[in-house]
């Protein structure tokens, strides 16, 4: 019998007395042989069904026991942020909020007729579906308002509160310059610790540390038909101004920043905008395309 076909049978258990005896006389038997004993060796590990499934009924129940208020807390969570979120929708109304980029001017009617336009740069923010229970909006930036008779009207800014029942007035509430324009009827102004009675054609400003009133012959703000006027404020605040009518950037590092000025300028026409505040001061300007660099101008 040729060599695989021993090695065959013997894999087998089939190999007669005498094959048998030809396979150990083979060279290699000796290491099959270890194999085969290695082999026994090795056992499957046994599998107790019903011991195992006992096992896994016993966990389930332990988890039901054990777990069923993480559940319940779970779901409790749940209904209470729902709830949550139906109450601060229905008591906690968001409010309707307008804003005015730079270049641009907003006309808003009012749930009661009233009329805000929003000057270049500003916000204006109420509660529309409370609105006649409570006539108070805020506002940052500039607006002009045209209040409609009947209860208090209110605009709240960083500066000061303005209350009136019906009447014309301006509001302006930058981060270091307040105003009120009182243009028809009478303004109540409250900054800080004061209580200031505007009548039709006076005006409440504060800048800095110090605060005026003042009389004004406009009956409307200029900046409604796009031109801006300025009587005597601080150069920094017309800067900013021109910044907002036309979208640009001012660099200056000058001393002027404080200087009062007076001098008005069209919203229309960059240059003599910028001519209008740098020829009464000496100074020149030069426009990089979204940049203006102000200096002063050089002696001969």
């Amino acid at each position: 019998m040729k060599k695989e076909d021993l090695i065959i049978n013997w894999l087998n258990h089939s190999l007669e007395e005498k094959e048998l005896r030809a396979f150990e006389k083979l060279d290699a038997s000796s290491a099959y042989l270890k194999i085969d004993r290695a082999v026994q060796k090795f056992k499957a590990p046994t599998f107790e069904q019903e011991e195992v499934y006992a096992r896994i009924l016993k966990e389930k129940q332990t988890q039901k026991q054990v777990y069923p208020w993480k559940r319940m807390m779970s779901s409790a969570a749940a209904i209470l942020i729902v709830c949550l979120g139906v109450y601060y929708g229905y008591f906690h109304e968001q409010p309707d909020t307008f804003f005015a980029h730079n270049t641009e001017q907003i006309s808003l009617q009012l749930p009661d007729d009233s009329r805000v336009v929003l000057n270049a740069g500003s916000e204006v923010s109420y509660q529309k579906e409370s609105w006649n229970a409570n006539r108070s909006l805020e506002l940052k930036g500039e607006a002009f308002f045209d209040v409609a008779k009947g209860s208090a009207f209110s605009v709240h800014t960083p500066n000061g509160t303005i209350t009136v029942l019906g009447t014309e007035f301006n509001v302006k509430s930058r981060a270091d310059f307040f105003e009120v324009i009182c243009y028809e009827g009478l303004v109540e102004v409250r900054y800080q610790d004061e209580k200031i009675m505007l009548p039709a054609g006076n005006e409440f400003r504060a800048y800095g540390n110090s605060s005026e009133r003042a009389v004004t012959s406009e009956i409307k703000p200029t900046w409604l038909e796009n031109r801006s006027n300025f009587k005597s404020i601080p150069f920094q605040e017309v800067l900013n101004e021109i910044e907002r009518q036309f979208n640009v950037t001012l660099l200056y590092e000058g001393s002027l920043k404080t200087t009062l000025i007076t001098t008005s300028f069209s919203h229309k026409n960059l240059e003599a905008a910028l001519q209008a505040i740098t020829i009464p001061l000496k100074l020149s300007y030069q426009i990089e395309g979204d940049t203006v660099k102000l200096k002063p101008t050089s002696s001969d």
